[in-house]
């Protein structure tokens, strides 16, 4: 299953994502984190491809505006990342996720305010 993120807000969105990662086992997670997928006004970004029908996400507009939730947390840093979701870094934020369900092979999240 796909997973896909578009931008119908408007201003340039960041996304990160965790997501169902059976490598992620040897440290302690099955779950792993990635980001920054930059999305412009009207455009979209493909982020994953699973067999899970679960994955959370985080994101953040230029204006200021957020996509968070009560999943998680996650440690992001500024720059792009993919790690298991133990994993942090002396420069990395703490944030919430919301939730998604993938219930086709071909999923777009549309993030409006």
């Amino acid at each position: 299953m796909q997973l896909h993120f578009r931008n119908s807000y408007g201003p340039r969105i960041w996304v990160a994502i965790m997501y169902y990662d059976t490598g992620c086992n040897p440290d302690g997670s099955s779950w792993g984190t990635r980001g920054w997928w930059t999305i412009d006004n009207g455009g979209q970004a493909y982020v994953l491809n699973t067999n899970n029908r679960y994955a959370y996400y985080y994101a953040e507009a230029a204006d200021g505006a957020v996509w968070t939730g009560p999943y998680g947390p996650i440690y992001v840093p500024q720059t792009a990342f993919n790690w298991c979701s133990n994993t942090g870094s002396t420069n990395s934020r703490v944030v919430g996720l919301r939730e998604v369900y993938i219930p086709s092979d071909n999923h777009t999240v549309n993030l409006v305010p």
